[in-house]
């Protein structure tokens, strides 16, 4: 099976030879810095940069996919608010949240994916990397996320207690023009997508709050991508254990989950593909053996792809992350 095949015969529930190992992008950012150095420009802001950024972390790192783009700003970018673009060994972040009322921002603001901030440079670079044997991972932020970019996480966790009816009609604006960016994403060539929604953890959120404002948007992403005949893959950070079964209901085609959630326990939890969870911090600092060992625990334990557990160390060696991509393909 070529990479596109095995990736995608797993997301459907089909027999395949082995686990494929992929890094999507995004949040789970695998452009390190042995990888980005020796680019011209900015991978997170400029075209051509950023279809090589996606290549070499396929080329170098043994990672079975290529994902774009390398940071999650760019939903929330467009919306009032200041961000720092970083620069090849720093990856973009906000620096100042819209202070408007969430009305307001909904009233000024209308987001179109191929003409709004980095978008159309994220479409662009899926279109120049299609093709039939690696598959392509087109990522967004979750809605919480993005909404927490763009206005102080603390006002809107507040309001969601406060003023729930405006805190989830600003999620629901904020999901909807996401969801137009999948259509394009999709559009572009992408294979699948890959959602990270770190800030709706249930550590953060609660059950009772993940279940009445998240969960329903998450359905909805989920719908429209298999309605457009993709499969999506969902990440989320943190301690997950409280809100597991109901992510499980999302109709996801494989949830992500970070290093504090156990395998064992998640496969035991869930009817949906499992993707992970190999630890960043051992993939940054080794030993190469234990790298080796926590990669096979990963596939023992019944994930069905393997992967980091969350977004890389931009100092994580190239020859770690070989090592667990090296030993799922067999050269142990």
């Amino acid at each position: 099976m070529n990479e596109k095949e095995r990736l995608l015969a797993v997301l459907k529930g089909e027999m395949v030879d082995r686990p494929p190992v992929i890094c999507p992008g995004g949040m789970m950012n695998a452009a390190v810095t042995e990888v980005v150095q020796g680019l011209d420009k900015n991978h997170n802001v400029d075209l051509k940069a950023m279809v090589e950024a996606a290549r070499k972390v396929r080329e170098l790192t043994g990672f079975e996919n290529y994902g774009v783009p390398f940071c999650m700003t760019i939903e929330a970018e467009p919306l009032g608010i200041n961000v720092n673009l970083g620069d090849k060994t720093v990856e973009p972040r906000v620096t100042e949240y819209n202070q408007m009322d969430l009305s307001d921002i909904e009233n000024s603001y209308s987001i179109n994916p191929t003409e709004s901030g980095r978008m159309p440079v994220v479409l662009e670079a899926i279109r120049e990397l299609k093709n039939e044997n690696i598959p392509i991972i087109g990522n967004i932020t979750g809605p919480m996320s993005t909404a927490t970019s763009i206005v102080d996480p603390l006002k809107l966790i507040k309001m969601l207690r406060k003023n729930p009816e405006k805190a989830y009609e600003f999620l629901e604006y904020v999901t909807e023009y996401s969801i137009e960016y999948i259509r394009e994403m999709i559009k572009a060539g992408a294979d699948v997508i890959a959602m990270s929604d770190p800030t709706a953890t249930g550590e953060i959120l609660g059950r009772r709050n993940f279940e009445k404002f998240i969960l329903p948007l998450y359905k909805k992403i989920v719908s429209e991508v298999h309605h457009l005949g993709k499969n999506i893959i969902i990440h989320i950070c943190g301690d997950a254990k409280t809100i597991i079964e109901s992510l499980d209901t999302i109709g996801a085609d494989a949830l992500s989950f970070d290093s504090i959630v156990g395998m064992r326990f998640a496969k035991g939890k869930l009817t949906t593909k499992l993707m992970g969870n190999v630890n960043t911090q051992l993939l940054q600092e080794g030993p190469k053996e234990r790298i080796k060992s926590i990669t096979e625990n990963c596939i023992k334990s019944g994930v069905d792809i393997v992967s980091p557990a969350c977004g890389l160390g931009m100092s994580t060696p190239i020859e770690n992350l070989r090592v667990m991509t090296d030993f799922v393909k067999g050269r142990r």
